[in-house]
């Protein structure tokens, strides 16, 4: 929806008078210049140099959470704002603040090497899958199969921890990430493929065992237990937990953080 923009009814606003100069037509997601004129105990009235004032929600205000909107904002604070919605039925317009401050992060962090880098966050919030982890303002999303066992546990909030990039969504500013395959960029290059290396078994599962060799998790497939012969057995009676098992690395994939196992000759 466009709306034409007019010369502010308050004279201090010179943003809509220039603007109205090149018959500017404001559209949502357009980021205006433009100054508080009230502040309320819920939400912000905001001078776009429209024809009428703006609402500024409490909630759009900043991306972590307030309960005042003094406690950032006062009167003639001059800033950029998002236009999220522009109703001509209610005669209302609503723009953020957050918004314009998340483009702004998410645009700094497209200058680096998503591919390749390591970050150093904390856990901000659990959720059902997973948490949500803090990054130099924005946050991001973390599987709870990408998050070792043992910080899935902790209740620390200040441990900050290694991750890696494993998708990124400019259009929705979304990434997800993976503090497994950080730390097995960490350690993958003293894991070499040929040498035989003692590995504990963590867990039994019916087509296999999983075992840590160097605080990583690997899966030694039934089908390398049971090799040479057609005959298998239950695995539970051949390993128990904390058995320690010789074992040579087949091979790595470094890009999803695995490693192939095979039993030592």
């Amino acid at each position: 929806m466009l709306l034409s923009i007019a010369t502010s009814k308050f004279d201090f606003n010179k943003f809509g008078l220039i603007l109205s100069q090149y018959s500017y037509k404001v559209k949502t997601n357009d980021i205006l210049a433009g100054i508080i004129i009230g502040v309320e105990s819920n939400y912000v009235l905001v001078d776009l140099g429209l024809e009428q004032v703006c609402f500024l929600p409490l909630k759009e205000i900043s991306r972590f959470p307030i309960y005042n909107p003094t406690e950032l904002l006062n009167v003639n604070y001059v800033g950029e704002f998002l236009i999220l919605d522009i109703n001509k039925k209610s005669n209302r317009i609503i723009i953020s603040m957050k918004r314009v401050q998340s483009i702004y992060l998410w645009n700094r962090l497209r200058q680096i090497d998503f591919k390749n880098i390591t970050i150093y966050a904390k856990f901000e919030e659990s959720l059902m899958k997973g948490k949500l982890i803090l990054f130099n303002g924005l946050f991001f999303f973390a599987l709870n199969i990408n998050i070792p066992k043992y910080y899935l546990r902790t209740n620390n909030k200040n441990l900050f921890m290694p991750f890696k990039f494993l998708e990124v969504k400019d259009s929705f500013h979304i990434a997800q990430m993976s503090s497994k395959l950080a730390i097995f960029s960490k350690i993958n290059k003293n894991l070499v493929i040929g040498p035989s290396y003692l590995a504990n078994v963590t867990s039994i599962k019916y087509f296999g065992v999983f075992v840590n060799i160097l605080g990583v998790n690997c899966l030694l497939h039934i089908s390398e237990i049971f090799k040479k012969t057609t005959q298998t057995e239950n695995l539970s009676s051949l390993y128990k937990l904390g058995d320690q098992i010789k074992l040579r690395i087949v091979s790595k994939d470094i890009e999803r953080g695995r490693v192939s196992v095979a039993l030592q000759n």
